[in-house]
């Protein structure tokens, strides 16, 4: 993802580059005209309400790969093509990040795990445009456009009234903290107004042998509930250890605008 990296940088230089100023005393030779600013249309609302069907942290040694599947229900949508931003989480960019739609099957909450789906074009971005739809995270964010072609949506829509937005990051593992904790950040959203709903959060171990002793998550934010969420936790440990407090299920916990997901998992260094 060096590319990523190299394209935020030439960015950020780009727009904090100040213009010369003439030297004092001496009128510029010819007048500068006025800067002329394109218009840019803004983005329609989404013709839907999403909902984040689930989250999905897989967590080994030496990397952490963060699935979120953000269901699309065919909602208002007639035609047309989706502009869909999303912002990175923490602990800071990814090294790589993948997006896919595939259709979720009548009847279930979520994607078959088998199907691998169509891949999608991602463009990186600084902070989200007017032009964009805001999916994921806050507009003052980083983060990345996913474009959704009007056939891609005609596409998967054809075989179900819901279709789902797949993202994968691929992420350099978090620093252990005091406690023996890594950590990350997921970002949630919301949409005409209100939260997008979180579904289920999964844990996995990716090592060979299984890894993850205990995993917590919770949301986090300057309005959110601390309350602990509950999670699944794969393969699930010879000696598991307890919530240090009862758990809620994500649908069920108040949720801000401002809302993101917080995941901690305990291994062995």
């Amino acid at each position: 993802m060096r590319r990523v990296a190299v394209a935020l940088a030439v960015t950020l230089r780009l727009t904090s580059t100040s213009h010369a100023r003439p030297a004092a005393g001496r009128p510029p030779a010819h007048a500068s005209p006025g800067v002329a600013h394109a218009w840019v249309r803004p983005a329609p609302p989404l013709p839907m309400l999403p909902s984040v069907a689930r989250v999905r942290v897989e967590a080994a040694r030496d990397h952490v790969v963060v699935l979120e599947e953000v269901n699309l229900p065919r909602g208002d949508w007639e035609s047309g093509g989706l502009d869909l931003f999303v912002a990175f989480g923490a602990p800071g960019t990814p090294v790589a990040l993948d997006a896919r739609l595939a259709p979720v099957p009548g009847g279930s909450p979520e994607t078959r795990a088998d199907d691998a789906g169509e891949a999608l074009p991602v463009e990186m971005a600084v902070r989200h445009l007017p032009s964009t739809q805001l999916l994921l995270g806050r507009p003052t964010m980083a983060g990345v456009v996913v474009h959704v072609k009007d056939a891609q949506l005609r596409h998967a829509y054809a075989s179900s009234d819901v279709v789902a937005l797949r993202i994968r990051s691929l992420l350099s593992p978090p620093a252990v903290d005091a406690s023996g904790a890594r950590d990350l950040v997921v970002r949630l959203g919301f949409a005409a107004g209100q939260p997008i709903a979180l579904e289920k959060v999964q844990v996995v171990s990716a090592e060979p042998t299984p890894w993850i002793t205990r995993a917590e998550a919770t949301l986090c934010g300057p309005e959110a509930d601390p309350w602990p969420l509950s999670l699944t936790l794969l393969p699930r440990p010879a000696e598991s250890v307890p919530p240090s407090a009862p758990t809620i299920a994500p649908a069920m916990a108040v949720r801000h605008a401002s809302d993101d997901l917080r995941i901690r998992w305990w291994a062995p260094r």
